[in-house]
C-alpha cells in the first residue's frame, strides 16, 4: 500500500514528447495565471487614474478668427442629382485673424478629412485666401466643392507664446439627392 508521504514526495511524470526548453520552462498554476491576468488588467487602470488625478487640467486655446467662403456653389446646386450637375471649378475660403497676435504654422481642415498647411504667418488683423482645390486627404484626394458641399472648417495655428490654438466653424449641412 502507498502512503500519503510517498505520494507527496514523488515527482510528476515527465512527458518525453516535450523539448528540453519546454521541460525547463516554469510551470504556472491556474491560480497564478488568474492572479497574473488580474494584475495585468489593473495596471493600466491604475496608471490612467493616477495620471488623471495628478496631472493639471489642460485647455485648448481658442483663436479669434472668422471664416467666409468665396465662389462656392449655392445650396440649390447640390439639389441637382450628382451626374446631372454642371462642372464646377473654383471656390475658396477666406480666413481672417481677428486677434492682436500673429499666427504661424497653420493647418487648415475642411470637412474633417481634407487639409492643407501654410508656413507663411497670418498677421494680426489680416486675412488670407485658401483655394479649396488645394485641400487633400491623407491618400492624396483633392477636395472638389462641385461634388462635396463645404460643411466644416477648422484652423490650427501657433501663437507667439508657442502655444497652439484652434478655431472651428460648421456651415449649414446640405441634403443631397
Amino acid at each position: 500500500m502507498v502512503t500519503q508521504a510517498e505520494i507527496l514526495n514523488t515527482t510528476p511524470p515527465v512527458d518525453d514528447r516535450l523539448s528540453t526548453a519546454q521541460k525547463a520552462s516554469p510551470k504556472l498554476s491556474q491560480r497564478m495565471l488568474t492572479i497574473t491576468l488580474v494584475v495585468m488588467m489593473l495596471i493600466p487602470v491604475i496608471t490612467i487614474f493616477s495620471l488623471w488625478s495628478f496631472m493639471p487640467p489642460v485647455f485648448e486655446g481658442q483663436l479669434e478668427a472668422s471664416v467666409s467662403t468665396m465662389a462656392v456653389p449655392n445650396p440649390d446646386f447640390y439639389q441637382v442629382p450628382y451626374l446631372d450637375r454642371p462642372k464646377f471649378e473654383g471656390g475658396s475660403i477666406i480666413v481672417r485673424n481677428n486677434s492682436d497676435q500673429d499666427w504661424s504654422h497653420l493647418k487648415l481642415q475642411v470637412n474633417y478629412f481634407y487639409s492643407t498647411f501654410d508656413v507663411e504667418p497670418i498677421e494680426a488683423g489680416t486675412e488670407k485666401e485658401f483655394l479649396l482645390s488645394k485641400f487633400i486627404t491623407r491618400d492624396g484626394k483633392s477636395f472638389n466643392v462641385g461634388y462635396v458641399p463645404l460643411e466644416y472648417v477648422r484652423i490650427y495655428a501657433r501663437r507667439p507664446g508657442g502655444d497652439r490654438a484652434t478655431f472651428g466653424i460648421e456651415f449649414e449641412p446640405i441634403e443631397n439627392k
